[in-house]
């Protein structure tokens, strides 16, 4: 974490134009409206200051780090009580421009990053709650508060948490054949690779990388997200363990290739081309191009070319992305495939991907590592059950591939349902879940409408 902030939160310093961090909460109302110094360390966000030069700037390390602090966590939920209480006792704010109006913006998007959707939505409908009938009146600012709070970053987290719990889920029956094992009702430890309860394999930490590769570089960059799979395959980066399992052989040669010779595309092996590790690790790209479908199906098709030398992964890349924002859009899961059925696949993508699933029973569903299996089996899982957690448990019961077919449900369940309608059992025994969630709102990148 940075420094500063550190030293806020841990009160060795009075950072806040001249405050402790425990002074903020004692403040009289005229304290709080006069002081303008303080509301950028108690909210800290990921954009600079317009108006305190000095103010921190939160990165994605600082985020996860207060994120996962109970303390920080406690302080901000304080804040917010505190806040609202001055915004209770005072009404002056309720007009077209007041400087409140960039501190409550400030305050739901810090609320997002480092605490939850939840809490940024409940203080921006108490907001709108206190200003009654004349909330008409701060329209313009609305325009950035309904963006910052709105319901969409809920699904991202869901989507991208969602990956990890159905990987997560998956990995102590991955291989096993279907109906070979106790059926999966929980997180469980074991496995081939003996992980611990909640662990995740290379889906999840193939996705970190690609999600940190689109926050560094605002978009692809196929040699930066080579390195990062490279340093995850060798360093164990963005590991649940500190050790990197589950890597696939497509994968493997690609990082060989590139090593090599630079070689930024993957380049065909015999048959073994068309496996479902560019989807498994997807969710990142519909994240970060929730509002611009055309510009996520270019990213999706990318960064499948980096690891799979496969024309059928890249349009399941697509298709999947596709289908996730037309989900993050406020289309339901069949008129998402309405929509992507009028578009032109190639021969086997067509049959596989525009087939009516729903009629049909575990028995029709493939889950091997063929990428349209997987994608099927995805699709199959959500579409015959009513919540996320019965999605996810679904799939990963289909066994053989069961950590992606996971994932990959995960992320389809996880942008349908949202982050608030995942079971907390599955939030709390995920090793690193804030570390996901908070790498979901870093990708969430909020449109405001002029």
């Amino acid at each position: 974490m940075k420094l500063p902030l550190k030293m806020f939160h841990d009160g060795s310093a009075p950072l806040a134009n001249g405050l402790r961090r425990d002074n903020i909460l004692l403040m009289s109302d005229t304290e709080f409206e006069s002081n303008h110094g303080f509301i950028q360390w108690a909210f800290p966000t990921n954009l600079k200051s317009r108006s305190l030069s000095t103010a921190p700037v939160l990165d994605a390390a600082s985020a996860i780090t207060l994120s996962s602090s109970q303390d920080v966590v406690e302080f901000l939920e304080k804040m917010a009580v505190r806040f609202l209480e001055f915004l209770k006792r005072n009404d002056h704010w309720i007009v077209p421009y007041n400087h409140n109006h960039a501190r409550i913006s400030r305050a739901i998007t810090s609320l997002r990053l480092l605490h939850s959707c939840e809490l940024a939505s409940w203080f921006y409908q108490e907001v709108i709650r206190l200003a009654g009938a004349d909330f008409d009146k701060m329209h313009k600012s609305n325009k950035f508060w309904s963006s910052y709070a709105s319901p969409l970053s809920d699904q991202i987290a869901g989507c991208f948490v969602g990956l990890a719990i159905g990987d997560a889920l998956g990995a102590p029956v991955e291989f096993c054949r279907r109906g070979t094992f106790a059926e999966v009702t929980a997180y469980r430890e074991g496995g081939k690779f003996n992980l611990p309860s909640g662990a995740w394999t290379d889906d999840t930490a193939m996705a970190l990388c690609l999600a940190d590769s689109l926050i560094k570089n605002d978009g692809l960059n196929t040699n930066d997200l080579l390195e990062g799979f490279c340093e995850w395959a060798s360093d164990g980066v963005n590991t649940s363990t500190g050790v990197a399992v589950g890597i696939g052989q497509n994968t493997l040669r690609t990082l060989g290739s590139y090593k090599r010779d630079g070689s930024l595309e993957a380049k065909a092996f015999g048959s073994k081309n068309d496996g479902n590790g560019s989807i498994m690790r997807l969710a990142a790209v519909p994240c970060r191009y929730a509002h611009d479908i055309e510009g996520g199906n270019t990213v999706a098709r990318g960064q499948s070319k980096t690891t799979h030398a496969s024309t059928l992964a890249q349009e399941c890349s697509h298709y999947l992305s596709e289908l996730i924002t037309h989900l993050f859009q406020g289309r339901t899961l069949d008129e998402a495939r309405y929509i992507l059925s009028k578009q032109t696949w190639s021969d086997p993508a067509t049959h596989a991907l525009l087939i009516e699933l729903k009629g049909l029973d575990a028995t029709a569903i493939g889950s091997s590592g063929y990428v349209l299996e997987t994608l099927q089996a995805a699709i199959w899982a959500v579409q015959t059950t009513q919540s996320f957690e019965a999605a996810v448990l679904k799939a990963v019961n289909l066994g053989d591939d069961a950590d992606t077919v996971g994932a990959v449900t995960g992320q389809i369940a996880g942008a349908m349902y949202g982050y608030s309608k995942v079971p907390k059992s599955l939030k709390d025994g995920l090793i690193d879940e804030r570390k996901l969630y908070v790498t979901s709102q870093f990708l969430c990148v909020p449109r405001v409408e002029g």
